[in-house]
């Protein structure tokens, strides 16, 4: 464990005083958060960057209620976090105690396992029940990644004095609590491989095909060997790749189609039977896909990281659940048959077709979506991953920004790791999860929606002097405008921007000048090179805002989909 997150308490008291003795012998990193939401939501982000286990300390109460919302993101992403609580002993549970609830209880939907302290106090745990405990939370959390309860209770006294303290300390070595343990896999424990589970989620490697890459919701320890399995599989097969920002999918990935989603909505496809589907991962957040995927009932086979809940919205594809690694090995047709693996006439034809329609998309693109015009949330997704410095991580908020990145950005996003939060599809915690991100792997773009940003003001607090440095990218349409995609004709009764939109009044600029984060408002693409620079140079977060159009923006969209069908009527 590098990292641990701890919150304010009397209750947690000696769990803080732990933490500061461990930091002060090994190279723990604390963090202090007075907001439990807050840091819940940063330790996900941590955790992501870092791909093992974050600790959240709190104390108890309505504390352990707010870590509910991360503890939902790290579970349906599957990020491996750990929230420690602290809770009074049973004398003081069912009898009106203050600040006494059923807090063992409110995340369980949410985690992986709920461990229990022994209900009259942690001290009535030895050395050997203690560490078999650390050993079994730390298995649970890591094994099969995602978050874990330990709820401890706490018996009085909670502050011991320095004697006691110096009792405890001198005498205490770091490596008395190192667990040797390896961890097991237990996702491979719940499901036996069989052969007809291969079987059945074969693919012809001689038919045509195309490969769908999702958000990467594995280990992050996996992603190498995936991406150099894929490559194996497509120069085998020769199939295109529709790529989500969030895959992990390496830049010289060969078959990458930049701009898919557009390709998708022409008729092209239709005139394309019997096409093989394989889905690495989640479905990416795009309705023309899984329009295209649910309407034309294609052989579809969706291979997961061992995730091994079901995952398919549209209940058509057949699952297999270990890894493409290990599914791409385990094929009957490439154990018996690899010496035939010869370039099959059909080989390139699809990708080359493809290639040629992305080429004439960009085109198209590069002259509607003017460098020098004015800002548009369409246009912004275009130029960001061209003109941002390169190598820098971006974080993609979720909402309208991911979904105009999968359609406008094209491959180009490939060439930097972009993160961004699609377990649960929420605006929640988006700030606190960018600077747990930045806390892991250093400098971080932040691109966000005004709502979101303003739902999560309290992330700024999470931010001081020594804070890694963050730029967010804030995209101010005035309140929700992808609700303005829904395509909702009207209301009978009742006001549509009130009750969907929800517009805000307060200054996203006035309120990070209250934090001290430096702020800089863009009104032109042109300007947004120069403003990234300045951000450089500040070593924590710095805010640029850009305001847009959201009815103009939606104009856009409808009007680069139709002249492009348009365009390409001839295919």
């Amino acid at each position: 464990m590098d990292h641990l997150i701890l919150c304010p308490g009397s209750r947690s008291g000696p769990l803080a005083m732990a933490a500061g003795a461990v930091a002060e012998t090994t190279n723990l990193k604390i963090h202090t958060a007075i907001d439990e939401r807050s840091a819940a939501f940063m330790g996900v982000g941590i955790s992501t960057g870092l791909g093992k286990s974050v600790i959240v300390i709190t104390t108890s109460g309505t504390a352990v209620s707010n870590l509910l919302p991360a503890a939902v993101e790290a579970d349906r992403s599957c990020q491996p976090i750990i929230f420690i609580t602290a809770d009074r002993p049973e004398r003081l549970k069912n009898c009106g105690s203050n600040q006494t609830v059923n807090q063992e209880e409110f995340l369980s939907a949410a985690c992986r396992t709920v461990f229990l302290g022994p209900k009259q106090g942690i001290h009535g745990l030895n050395q050997i029940k203690l560490t078999s405990l650390v050993e079994e939370v730390w298995h649970s959390a890591n094994s099969y990644p995602g978050p874990v309860h330990l709820n401890l209770p706490i018996e009085e006294p909670l502050h011991p004095s320095i004697l006691d303290q110096k009792a405890v300390l001198n005498g205490w070595v770091p490596s008395l609590y190192n667990t040797s343990q390896v961890l097991k896999d237990t996702t491979f424990e719940k499901s036996i491989i069989t052969e007809e589970a291969l079987t059945n989620t074969n693919v012809h490697f001689f038919s045509q095909g195309i490969v769908i890459a999702g958000p990467w919701r594995g280990k992050a320890g996996n992603l190498c060997s995936f991406n150099k399995s894929l490559k194996r599989f497509l120069s085998i097969t020769g199939w295109p790749v529709f790529a989500d920002p969030l895959s992990g999918i390496e830049p010289d990935m060969p078959g990458l189609i930049r701009f898919w989603e557009l390709i998708i909505s022409l008729d092209y496809f239709s005139k394309k039977k019997n096409l093989q589907v394989l889905r690495l991962g989640p479905i990416p957040s795009s309705r023309v896909l899984q329009d295209w995927l649910k309407d034309d009932c294609l052989n579809q086979v969706l291979i997961t990281e061992d995730e091994i809940r079901p995952i398919d919205p549209l209940k058509i594809a057949k699952q297999y659940s270990f890894g493409f690694t290990r599914w791409f090995k385990s094929q009957s047709t490439l154990k018996n048959n690899n010496q035939n693996f010869t370039n099959p006439s059909y080989k390139g034809k699809l990708l080359s077709e493809l290639i040629e329609i992305d080429k004439k998309i960009n085109s198209y693109l590069l002259e509607n979506l003017q460098y020098e015009n004015v800002i548009s949330e369409p246009s912004l997704a275009y130029w960001l991953p061209r003109i941002l410095p390169e190598s820098l991580p971006i974080m993609i908020s979720a909402s309208t920004p991911i979904r105009d990145w999968i359609t406008f950005s094209g491959s180009t996003y490939l060439g930097r790791r972009c993160f961004g939060f699609r377990g649960a599809s929420g605006i929640d915690g988006t700030l606190s999860l960018a600077i747990g991100l930045s806390k892991s792997i250093g400098r971080l773009i932040l691109i966000c929606g005004d709502l979101a940003l303003l739902h999560d003001t309290n992330g700024w607090l999470l931010t001081d002097r020594n804070s890694p440095p963050l730029i967010v990218l804030l995209i101010d349409n005035a309140g929700g405008g992808i609700f303005k995609q829904l395509g909702i004709d009207g209301l009978l009764k009742g006001d549509f921007d009130k009750l969907f939109l929800m517009p805000q009044f307060a200054n996203a600029k006035t309120i990070a000048s209250a934090y001290q984060i430096p702020t800089k408002e863009v009104k032109s693409i042109n300007e947004i090179k120069l403003a990234f620079d300045w951000g450089m140079t500040f070593s924590g977060p710095v805010l640029i805002r850009v305001k847009t159009d959201s009815s103009e923006d939606l104009h856009l969209r409808r009007k680069v989909s139709n002249e492009v069908k348009q365009y390409f009527s001839t295919y």
